[in-house]
């Protein structure tokens, strides 16, 4: 007797749970969900909010951690081309506005001596040093909060976005 009124309990438990993992999975295609759009949600976008980034400087060691041997410094080469460059003809400038330009910061090595500077220039992340042309734009110098570029004769600060 015992036994029957158990057998009871957990078809009745096993049918429950059957029930609701059929309804999870058939819900979605028998129900809807209408959305309204309202006029408001068109004309205006959603606020998007950035968090600030942190900044650090990265000490790479000069020891090797695995063997204790210090790693000896290697130095880039240099490629010369044999073909010399050709001139181009002097145009006639034309008045241009700015481009669109956004100072990010900057990164240095400790082995470098030379700042290589972050820009977004229309929108584009472009990573510059001292003396780069991008678009026409010259960087003449990258500091800490600002860097200063030259536009055919026009110089411009530029201070860091936060």
């Amino acid at each position: 007797m015992q036994k029957k009124k158990i057998n009871k309990v957990l078809i009745i438990a096993v049918a429950l749970i059957w029930g609701v993992v059929i309804y999870k999975f058939a819900a979605p295609y028998f129900l809807t969900n209408d959305v309204v759009v309202t006029a408001d949600a068109l004309v205006n976008p959603p606020k998007i909010f950035l968090r600030k980034k942190d900044t650090f400087n990265l000490n790479i060691p000069n020891r090797d951690p695995f063997l204790g041997k210090t790693m000896s410094k290697r130095k880039p080469k240099v490629f010369v081309s044999s073909k010399p460059e050709k001139k181009s003809r002097s145009k006639t400038v034309v008045s241009k506005n700015w481009p669109r330009i956004e100072y990010l910061g900057f990164i240095k090595s400790k082995e470098s001596t030379s700042r290589l500077g972050l820009l977004r220039v229309n929108g584009v992340l472009k990573r510059v040093r001292n003396g780069a042309d991008i678009q026409g734009v010259k960087v003449k110098s990258i500091s800490l909060d600002k860097i200063t570029l030259q536009f055919q004769k026009d110089v411009k600060d530029f201070k860091k976005a936060n």
